[in-house]
């Protein structure tokens, strides 16, 4: 089967966000989305954890509109492999992975990114350049909106 593959880097702290996030809180986001993902990811609409770890979730996502991970009410098995503090790694049971990471730039304690990488199962015959534009298109919309979620949370006080 072909593959699709992309990454895609954003700030976490441009100039003028607030709060300003760090590393503890950027990971504690991401735990809560391994756990809650349709908070973060649009196309999911359930989620059910299995099993968990310090290292590991297992989790059964339920697709919630037509798109690049499937059709609508399709159901996934994912196993999340945790680096802490800096990366979750997920293994879909259709051979798709994703990673998402937390990087450090000169200024470690704000100069934060987060990348997401893309390792997409397709289906023969796709058109591979279009599905790469998508996948950019919607990893930059699903990075954007994961830290702003976080941003929200750290608000609150929630992590």
């Amino acid at each position: 089967m072909p593959k699709v593959l992309a990454a895609v880097t954003l700030p976490i702290n441009p100039p003028a966000s607030s709060p300003v996030l760090t590393i503890p809180q950027i990971w504690a986001g991401l735990i809560i989305k391994c756990r809650e993902p349709q908070q973060f990811v649009a196309a999911m609409s359930d989620c059910r954890v299995t099993s968990e770890t310090e290292t590991q979730i297992m989790r059964i996502i339920t697709i919630g509109k037509d798109g690049a991970m499937g059709p609508a009410g399709t159901e996934l098995q994912e196993r999340i492999e945790l680096t802490k503090p800096i990366q979750a790694d997920f293994y879909q049971d259709n051979g798709t992975y994703i990673s998402n990471i937390v990087s450090v730039g000169p200024e470690e304690t704000k100069d934060l990114y987060m990348t997401f990488t893309f390792s997409i199962v397709v289906p023969e015959g796709t058109d591979t350049q279009a599905e790469y534009a998508n996948t950019v298109t919607m990893g930059l919309e699903t990075v954007k909106h994961t830290i702003e979620v976080v941003r929200g949370m750290a608000k609150e006080g929630k992590l």
